[in-house]
């Protein structure tokens, strides 16, 4: 016996070398069928979204969206499994086929040395949390593609030959390390030097395939190429799901942001119309009293039991409402505003009531106030809306 790496090897493993490696690899798995068939899933969904936009060089964006691309409003809005469906679509004829390659270069090892269910977990697992990191990092993109997984299959890749270094030749963890940093190292250089490439994805999704594997690693000359039941394999589930989990609720919610703005913008419209009506209304009311066509009894029922009443359920409609950050200072306004116009009717009420001539003034003092609230509102939405 010999100990490799921590493990006790197998007397016909005591001389490891390239050869016994690649045989160990192939005894695990002899065939890597799920590498096959991610790589011919993908290219089967490129060629039916090709036929469909006949482009195959660019798929527009709208039809991404439509057939599961990651795009905030509607993964946010219900529709999480857009997280998972977006991993197995592609913008172009050079995005699949760099994609594809690379899996089908770097997932024959992997899927060979994590087994096939462990490899399916990896490659999931870290499409998944790099699909969430994008989402987190940006919002108004539609993210798409393998490359969050593809990032994951390299870095279980790199987890193993660090964890699990004993049990690899020399020769080939030398070959393994430095293709595998060369891919990572030029692709995020790639990523970060040109534009529209999510690296985000790409940062969360070798996050993700460094902790899973790290956590799923055993020895190759071990009986079973993935022990779940471990504290190391179900530490590294808990933590990327955890991390996954953390980034899903830091991740802005522009569906809510977006249902917010267009409700409080349908709020907004209502008050404005309603609004114009109340002071037209308010001034048909005091040129009839002015003109003897209505008494003031009939003036202070109209008072009391319409008109402020009406600007009471205004006010309260602008304070139950939220309004996006941007447009709060708005609301706070309008609410200012309406509570203005409101006090100032109840003055002219008691004005009416009392005959007494400081609620005349009072009443002045409330229009002319609401007045200036309202020119200040423009003023400023004109320094800040230049163009409208």
């Amino acid at each position: 016996m010999r100990i490799i790496g921590g493990t006790v090897l197998p007397s016909h493993c005591r001389a490891l070398n390239y050869d016994n490696f690649i045989d160990l690899l192939f005894v695990r798995v002899p065939r890597a069928t799920v590498t096959y068939a991610l790589v011919a899933v993908n290219i089967l969904v490129f060629v039916g979204l090709a036929a469909v936009s006949m482009s195959p060089l660019h798929i527009p964006s709208e039809l991404l969206i439509r057939v599961g691309g990651n795009f905030a409003l509607r993964t946010q809005d219900g529709e999480s499994w857009r997280l998972l469906t977006a991993l197995f679509l592609h913008g172009g004829l050079l995005h699949v086929g760099l994609n594809m390659f690379a899996l089908y270069q770097a997932g024959q090892v992997v899927e060979r040395l994590f087994g096939r269910a462990g490899f399916v977990v990896v490659y999931l697992g870290a499409g998944l949390l790099g699909n969430v990191a994008s989402l987190w990092w940006r919002q108004g993109a539609v993210s798409i593609g393998a490359s969050g997984a593809i990032f994951g299959v390299y870095g279980a890749l790199l987890a193993y030959l660090t964890v699990q270094r004993g049990s690899v030749p020399v020769e080939v963890f030398r070959e393994m390390r430095s293709g595998t940093l060369g891919f990572l190292g030029y692709s995020l250089f790639a990523g970060f030097a040109i534009a529209g490439i999510d690296n985000a994805a790409h940062l969360g999704g070798l996050l993700g395939g460094l902790i899973l594997g790290a956590a799923l690693a055993e020895p190759v000359f071990s009986q079973l190429p993935v022990r779940w039941l471990t504290w190391r394999a179900l530490a590294g589930g808990v933590a990327v799901v955890l991390i996954g989990v953390s980034m899903w609720r830091a991740t802005p919610d522009v569906a809510h942001e977006r249902e917010v703005d267009t409700l409080y913008q349908q709020t907004v419209q209502r008050f404005a119309i309603e609004e114009q009506d109340l002071q037209r209304e308010q001034t048909q009311l005091l040129e009839a009293v002015r003109a003897h066509r209505m008494t003031e009894v009939a003036a202070l029922e109209v008072l009391e039991r319409e008109l402020i009443p009406r600007w009471d359920r205004q006010v309260l409609q602008l304070s139950w409402r939220m309004a996006p950050p941007p447009r709060e200072w708005q609301r706070n306004e309008l609410i200012q505003y309406a509570t203005a116009r409101r006090d100032a009717l109840k003055a002219l009420l008691q004005a009416l009531q009392t005959r007494d001539a400081e609620w005349i003034e009072r009443s002045r003092n409330l229009q002319q106030q609401a007045d200036s609230i309202l020119l200040q509102m423009r003023l400023r939405k004109s320094v800040e809306e230049p163009g409208q």
